[in-house]
């Protein structure tokens, strides 16, 4: 099975960074700038196996792709991780809520990134893909 992510963030910089650690890790990653783009990228087959969402983007924030996604049946098991600098415990329950199956915080590392994975596909019942 192919790994495949989308990285929604707004910051050049940041999506860099993060997909470097995630190809390192072996995974085929795509970028979108915003969350319209991203909600482009994911209508219909996408193929993507997981969606790591910036938070704090202008236009469409995260929060909204996330309702987006879980509003759609057919992105009820697409594992997805708030990707953000904020790290109050009442704004992980908040984006649990919506639901955000892990949480990421910046800045970020190799650890904290492979447990925010297994948090997002353990949420629906399945590790992640090899």
């Amino acid at each position: 099975m192919k790994k495949r992510v989308l990285v929604v963030d707004d910051a050049e910089i940041n999506r860099i960074l993060l997909i470097d650690m995630l190809e390192r890790d072996g995974w085929e990653a795509e970028e979108a700038v915003d969350g319209t783009d991203a909600l482009s990228k994911l209508h219909g087959e996408h193929g993507f196996n997981l969606v790591m969402l910036d938070i704090k983007m202008p236009g469409m924030s995260g929060e909204e792709v996330c309702c987006s996604l879980r509003s759609d049946p057919r992105n009820a098991a697409l594992p997805l991780v708030a990707y953000t600098a904020h790290a109050l415990e009442e704004e992980w329950d908040s984006l649990h809520a919506i639901g955000f199956d892990a949480i990421l915080t910046k800045p970020i590392n190799m650890a904290a990134l492979k447990e925010s994975l297994t948090k997002a596909f353990k949420a629906h019942g399945f590790s992640v893909p090899e």
